[in-house]
């Protein structure tokens, strides 16, 4: 166990006010036309390129999961700057946390400036709410990862070089951004397009990690009562790219490439025929304290890695595929977002935390087992450890939970460095961005 910054405006307006291509779901298109040329109908194609802009290059899996693995969910040979909570600035790996969420907002921005030009057009509501949801989701993996970010809203003069906006103000577009989703978006049918629930859900996340717990309660439960989500046993299923669970809410699925990519790569032990490094593996506390029936504690496999002498757990339940998947929000997150809210509140209730439990072959509760709100909260914080490993909720659930200072100190490290520094390049193209707290450019 473990003891923007700002792509360059012009790239984005290259990406944005010219866009697309023949197929405009290319991140990086090669015959270009002019945004007077987006319709209706290819509107959902810039959409998907979107999405592939947080993809690009598959290289979601290299950034999804480094929060985790500055966490104490995980131990890293592989990332070891990342393990010890000391990034340097001019880290390869640190780029693409910055750059990639820059691109879907490009291609985001674009949409929601074509739609926009349509109020009230049903036709193409579900683009202009699925756009609004990718570029809440951008903004909230730029805020967790560097703080104040810059805001981009499209059509930014290429010569200016704007500062970094605060927190708040970052974290107002997030809120206007989702909740103007939920009223375009149709209700769920499918994980691979958004829906009023996958928005109404990020939006209970978001609140929750806020302190505002009534909100997050509102949200949580919206989600709960359409009646288009159950908790299943097959929980493998939640991260198959080609099956639509019953369970995962919204996924982003990469190009299809190889098996040897996406989070099996990121977490997997290797070997012949294993995707993986073989260097990151799982906090073996943990791992020990899923009951022996609990349905996730398959999920892992003890063996030694490519650099590890002795066995440890390696996480197995993102399926090695050729369509790597990525799953943003599940179902299971709202029932215990609606038992902590209720808990921070001062309420015990445990109805939610057992049907979770239940649906993972663990055994219940009672609310007089807990003496205080307080006491309930440690036994959520630590479901939420099992549920959601390798998910990149952690970070954020160590702070929210308090735990996150000690635990930089434990490396000899300044509580500033909860976030990333800005990658050293930014500097070299913007030069009016400041660096983050306790490292240098």
């Amino acid at each position: 166990m473990k003891q923007h910054t700002l792509l360059h405006i012009a790239a984005i307006i290259t990406l944005g006010l010219s866009a697309c291509s023949k197929q405009l779901d290319e991140v990086n298109p090669n015959t270009k036309i002019a945004y007077s040329q987006i319709n209706k109908n290819n509107l959902p194609l810039l959409i998907n390129g979107a999405k592939l802009a947080l993809t690009n290059n598959n290289s979601f899996y290299s950034y999804y999961g480094l929060q985790d693995i500055m966490s104490d969910d995980f131990q890293s040979l592989s990332y070891t700057t990342y393990e010890s909570n000391n990034i340097a600035s001019n880290d390869n790996t640190l780029g693409p946390v910055y750059k990639q969420p820059y691109q879907c907002i490009a291609n985001a921005n674009i949409a929601i400036r074509y739609a926009q030009q349509f109020p009230g057009d049903s036709s193409i509501s579900a683009a202009l709410g699925e756009a609004l949801l990718l570029r809440a989701f951008s903004y909230m993996l730029l805020t967790e990862s560097f703080g104040d970010v810059v805001i981009v809203n499209g059509g930014e003069d290429p010569k200016n070089r704007p500062a970094r906006n605060p927190v708040a103000e970052v974290n107002q577009l997030i809120e206007t951004d989702l909740k103007n989703a939920i009223d375009q978006l149709p209700v769920y049918t499918n994980a691979l397009s958004a829906s009023k629930q996958s928005a109404q859900l990020l939006l209970a996340r978001f609140y929750l990690n806020r302190g505002r717990n009534d909100e997050a309660l509102t949200m949580a439960n919206n989600v709960i009562s359409a009646g288009k989500f159950t908790l299943q046993s097959n929980f493998a299923d939640i991260f198959k790219s080609s099956v639509n669970s019953p369970e995962a809410v919204y996924k982003i699925n990469e190009t299809s490439i190889s098996t040897f990519y996406g989070l099996p790569n990121l977490y997997g032990q290797g070997g012949t025929g294993q995707a993986g490094f073989g260097n990151t593996f799982a906090d073996s506390n943990l791992v020990k304290s899923y009951e022996p029936a609990d349905i996730r504690r398959s999920y892992f496999v003890r063996t030694k890695g490519a650099s590890i002498l002795d066995s440890v757990y390696f996480l197995s339940k993102f399926p090695q595929e050729l369509t790597p998947s990525y799953v943003i929000c599940r179902y299971s997150e709202a029932f215990l977002i609606v038992a902590e809210a209720n808990a921070r509140k001062g309420t015990v209730d445990v109805t939610t935390y057992n049907q979770l439990r239940s649906a993972r072959n663990a055994s219940t509760v009672n609310n007089a087992d807990f003496a205080t709100p307080a006491a309930f909260l440690a036994a959520i914080e630590q479901e939420r450890r099992r549920e959601f490993i390798g998910e990149r909720l952690r970070w954020s659930d160590m702070q929210r939970f308090g735990k996150i200072n000690t635990w930089l100190q434990s490396f000899g490290q300044p509580i500033t460095h909860v976030l990333m520094p800005l990658p050293s390049r930014e500097f070299f193209i913007n030069p009016n961005l400041s660096q983050n707290a306790d490292y240098s450019k």
